[in-house]
């Protein structure tokens, strides 16, 4: 109660209350905390602030960009641009522009350089000074704005647009004939001279001729020392190169001379030490696989005929025989028991591993056809088997068959679109076939051939294939394979021995039997002139790109080119379909030819016209070896892209 007089009562003893000093630390922790609280919110409405335009300006950088993407190419000139939708079109003017009065928005072209460049083509790293490339443009897109913050910003998008996207014309058959003017049949082509042969089907090449089996006869035999089998020959520019099993009593490589077919005469051998199963002559090197357990490839120096010498080997992981080997270009295949290993010769005499792969069971022979390797195996569900060898260093099986009943393969050889293989005697059916590869993945069957018995080696030869079999009295068969659904057999030949290996051309078979008294045979159709063709030409239809706006990439091919010949390619194009066609080579001229496996086209001389086509020209000075296209293919790019 209070009293007169207006004092305050004391408070009673064990009361508590708020000092003066209490009072002011909760004043000033609240006014603390009350301006945390307003600072935060402000914090977080400039943020928010900050987002919303960092956002905007993103969309807005996007938008350029995309906006320029859709302009026709031939706008895209180096420079300073706005852009602005009219309509459902975005249109392009010259200067920047400002954007909901707040966001000034720049958009700058610029052109780009590279490190490289072929025929016009620029290609390689994007670098400050080099090569100006005319597909690529550098487009930059700047925004500058006042911030809410009340401090300027500024934001940088780049990129990068390229012509990249492209087609391809690809040609890989013309047994539909000549006579087409304009691309609608994938078999067909203009025009061709008579030096051109497009009877088999899925290559060109060149006229071989013909033979006449009637008037065929042994010309001459030569005798290797000792009673040894003769496994291989490879015949090149007159000389044979022959190679026997394992002889104690003399040497397993020879040197023949053979330019009289009458005459035959050794230059030279060679012990190499062990069974050599197979060879093959490139430049100035005999690569052969032998079964020495230390060097089962070795590499030969026959620069000179008359006195050869091993330059280099290789020791193969496995102790196992190796059974074949191919020359690819600078390359090496060689089969051992059931690996493929690929190697490198651009120096011959050091041959270097690039790559290996394994196959079901024991590989027997291989031959190599463009980007692939056909491999014969004794795996009885899948005889042949099909490896992509584009990248040597990552081989790839891509491909099998599985021939009739349970068989092992013998041998294998490739022309165009066909595989032909031969096995070991079958009991109850064929020991030849023909296979359909356009598909490497998904071979199919396209006929066969009883022989009777064991096909050893065998070689085509124009229309026929020349067998070399386990009969007693026609150890040498030939056949017409023109119709793989019916084979039919032209002649034979009783030799003293089986043919074991052979090398062959449109008059003359050089073979390697198993005869003891004489075991290399040469054997002739007896025709002087088989009306083998040195050249050739082809003129494609006329292919529509389908724009008024392209620009040609690259010309590809794939095919054989043994030594001394050549595969050269033209490009002609024109605004209209009707021509006129005016071949030039990689210079813009007439005197020059597209001559490597991939090569870039011109750039300025074919640009904007739309119709395309080009010539072929085979070549050869390699006696009876030809070259063969299997597949034509040209790369263009349309545009705006």
């Amino acid at each position: 109660m209070i009293k007169r007089g207006g004092q305050i009562p004391r408070l009673c003893s064990g009361q508590k209350g708020f000092s003066i000093m209490e009072i002011l630390l909760v004043i000033s922790f609240v006014a603390a905390m009350l301006s945390l609280i307003m600072g935060v919110s402000n914090f977080n409405s400039k943020t928010r602030k900050l987002n919303e335009e960092n956002t905007q300006v993103t969309l807005y950088s996007i938008e350029a960009i995309e906006a320029v993407k859709m302009m026709g190419r031939s706008v895209l000139v180096a420079g300073d641009y706005s852009v602005d939708l009219v309509g459902e079109t975005w249109t392009i003017s010259a200067g920047s522009q400002l954007i909901d009065g707040k966001y000034t928005r720049n958009i700058n072209i610029s052109n780009v350089e590279r490190e490289n460049i072929g025929n016009g083509h620029a290609y390689g790293d994007i670098v400050p000074s080099g090569n100006a490339d005319p597909d690529t443009k550098k487009i930059s897109v700047t925004i500058d704005w006042q911030s809410r913050t009340g401090s300027a910003k500024q934001e940088v998008l780049e990129t990068y647009i390229h012509r990249w996207a492209s087609d391809r014309w690809v040609h890989t058959d013309w047994g539909g004939g000549s006579g087409q003017a304009s691309w609608s049949d994938e078999t067909m082509f203009y025009t061709k001279d008579s030096g051109i042969d497009i009877s088999i089907d899925g290559i060109v090449t060149l006229q071989s001729g013909f033979l006449d089996w009637n008037e065929a006869t042994t010309t001459a035999t030569f005798n290797t020392t000792g009673d040894k089998d003769d496994n291989d020959v490879y015949e090149l520019d007159d000389i044979a190169y022959l190679v026997t099993q394992n002889n104690s009593s003399g040497h397993e490589f020879y040197v023949i001379d053979v330019s009289d077919i009458y005459n035959p005469f050794l230059l030279d051998s060679l012990n190499i030490g062990s069974t050599v199963s197979s060879v093959v002559v490139q430049g100035d090197y005999a690569y052969i696989s032998t079964s020495r357990n230390t060097r089962e490839l070795q590499v030969i120096d026959v620069s000179d005929p008359s006195d050869v010498f091993r330059s280099g080997e290789y020791n193969l992981p496995d102790s196992s025989n190796a059974k074949d080997l191919q020359v690819y270009n600078n390359e090496i295949y060689i089969v051992q028991d059931d690996d493929l290993y690929s190697f490198s010769i651009n120096n011959p005499g050091d041959p270097l591993p690039l790559g290996s792969i394994g196959v079901d069971d024991d590989a027997e022979e291989l031959f190599i056809s463009g980007q692939y390797a056909y491999i014969a195996t004794e795996d009885s569900d899948k005889e042949l088997q099909i490896v992509e060898i584009t990248n040597p260093t990552s081989l790839t099986i891509v491909g099998q068959y599985d021939l009739p009943d349970s068989l092992d393969a013998t041998d294998v050889f490739v022309r165009g679109n066909r595989a032909y293989v031969s096995t070991k005697e079958n009991s109850s059916g064929s020991e030849f076939f023909v296979l359909d590869i356009s598909d490497p993945e998904n071979p199919s069957y396209l006929g066969e051939y009883e022989v009777g018995e064991t096909v050893h080696s065998f070689s085509i030869v124009g229309p026929y294939a020349l067998l070399g079999t386990n009969l007693s009295n026609q150890e040498l068969k030939v056949i017409d394979i023109s119709f793989p659904v019916t084979i039919t057999e032209v002649s034979s030949f009783d030799l003293d021995g089986y043919v074991l290996g052979m090398s062959a051309n449109c008059s003359i078979i050089y073979a390697a039997t198993s005869n003891d008294q004489g075991e290399f045979f040469i054997i002739s159709t007896e025709v002087v002139d088989c009306d083998y063709a040195d050249f050739g030409t082809l003129e494609s239809s006329t292919y529509d790109t389908g724009s008024d706006q392209v620009v040609y990439n690259w010309i590809s091919w794939s095919g054989i080119q043994p030594t001394d010949t050549e595969v050269r390619f033209q490009i002609a194009t024109s605004v209209n379909s009707g021509g006129p066609w005016n071949y030039v080579g990689p210079d813009a001229t007439s005197g020059t030819y597209y001559t490597t496996s991939e090569e870039y086209i011109n750039y300025t001389n074919h640009q904007d016209e739309r119709y395309l086509r080009y010539k072929l020209f085979l070549e050869s000075e390699a006696a009876w070896q030809v070259p063969i296209l299997e597949e034509a293919i040209i790369s263009y790019s349309t545009y705006p892209q």
